[in-house]
């Protein structure tokens, strides 16, 4: 493995692999130099086709446990992890400056003292763990950043996969009830002292907790503020992470991924753009979407491309 490189991860619906190939192409569009984009999937098929690198796996999770996978996977020597769910709003190259001098392993968040009542676990159901670590860690998990030939990772991966084995032990606060990328990987970045590099909402985004003020991917502009921060502005986000309810139900990002393959305006705009409100009329709707399962998978598609 060597030279840099992002991933994204898509394994089961077709959905994911949808979402993958827009930001492939949001990235490509903002990016004047772009470096090597790879996918970790679990077959190659049309959505595939324009990554530079496809790295197949036979035994997917079908879960956010696939993530964990590019820490072995990934075919460069540095790689930075983005979520299929997300669209660059900016050229992602800059990321690299973001994670300059970074450990193996790197997250965007917070990092707390064992006696806060921030973090998502106790210190006292760590069980083996408890004495190895000095300090709680929290991030936003659409951004990783992966020294795949670094001297520690293996130690790191091999840490990841303990607690992947024992994940209910651990009884996390978040996501206690399934097994998630984000606390596996902050236990494990506290167990080996991989501090975040800069809080998240420094660098991009986040859907569910953002109040969109302007925004639109052709032209790089997006405007928010952060909720959990009222009366700061930010203008600078590399990208915008949606979350993969919004990428498949919501019109703002439909509508937007749309303008990656579409000129400005035309005449057929007008019946994707009437597509795109029906299929989140659809998906909003348990008793559209039923009714919509009858119809034959022929007709289904050009809704659901």
């Amino acid at each position: 493995m060597e030279g840099k490189g992002f991933i994204t991860v898509a394994t089961g619906k077709e959905f994911y692999y949808r979402i993958a190939h827009n930001l492939l192409l949001s990235y490509r569009l903002h990016s004047l130099e772009p470096l090597p984009f790879a996918i970790l999937c679990d077959r190659r098929n049309r959505w595939t086709e324009d990554f530079d690198e496809v790295v197949v796996i036979d035994d997917p999770a079908f879960s956010f446990a696939d993530k964990l996978r590019i820490i072995d996977l990934s075919p460069f020597g540095e790689t930075i992890f983005i979520d299929a769910d997300c669209l660059a709003y900016r050229d992602l190259n800059g990321l690299w400056e973001v994670f300059e001098g970074a450990p193996d392993f790197a997250v965007l968040g917070h990092a707390f003292p064992l006696d806060s009542d921030e973090g998502w676990w106790d210190l006292e159901n760590l069980g083996e763990l408890k004495g190895k670590v000095s300090g709680k860690i929290t991030c936003q998990g659409g951004v990783y950043y992966v020294r795949n030939n670094g001297d520690l990772i293996k130690d790191f991966s091999k840490t990841c996969d303990f607690i992947k084995e024992r994940y209910f032990d651990f009884r996390f606060k978040l996501f206690g009830n399934k097994v998630e990328d984000e606390t596996i990987l902050t236990l494990a970045a506290a167990v080996h002292g991989f501090l975040p590099v800069r809080d998240w909402s420094e660098v991009f985004a986040y859907y569910p907790e953002a109040k969109i003020i302007a925004a639109d991917v052709r032209s790089g502009l997006l405007v928010h503020e952060w909720t959990l921060r009222p009366g700061v502005i930010h203008d600078d986000a590399f990208l915008l992470h949606f979350g993969s309810h919004a990428c498949k139900n919501g019109w703002f990002y439909n509508s937007e991924a749309l303008k990656l393959i579409k000129r400005p305006w035309g005449i057929s705009d007008c019946t994707d753009y009437l597509l795109i409100w029906l299929r989140c009329v659809v998906n909003n709707s348990k008793l559209l979407k039923a009714i919509s399962n009858k119809v034959p998978r022929r007709f289904r598609e050009r809704l659901y491309r």
